[in-house]
């Protein structure tokens, strides 16, 4: 996510890894059940929860579930944390701050 740290979109021309990182991670979001995946855990209470529930709130069977999940952890959108036989899912505390200012405005000028 580093690539990341460009500033809003408007600030200045991207370079092309910026512009990668910046594909990538609107790509792991392009996916209803992903949003969807990500609303939940934002509204969690402790703001995380297993794979299981997330399969139980969206109603989707498990595989499909874990694909998600793997897309939006190496994406840097999600982290998991491993509890015994459950993995447990949080939204990264840093990808919401970047993606806000990637689509902030650029201060004006005086």
């Amino acid at each position: 996510m580093q690539a990341l740290d460009h500033g809003p979109l408007t600030a200045a021309p991207l370079q092309p890894e910026q512009a990668s990182a910046i594909a990538s991670l609107l790509h792991a979001l392009a996916d209803a059940s992903r949003v969807l995946i990500l609303s939940e855990l934002l509204h969690a209470p402790g703001g995380e929860l297993n794979g299981r529930d997330i399969q139980s709130r969206l109603q989707l069977r498990q595989p499909t579930v874990s694909h998600h999940l793997r897309k939006l952890v190496r994406a840097g959108i999600l982290e998991r944390e491993k509890r015994g036989p459950y993995a447990y899912f949080s939204v990264a505390p840093e990808a919401l701050a970047k993606l806000a200012a990637l689509f902030g405005r650029a201060k004006a000028s005086a």
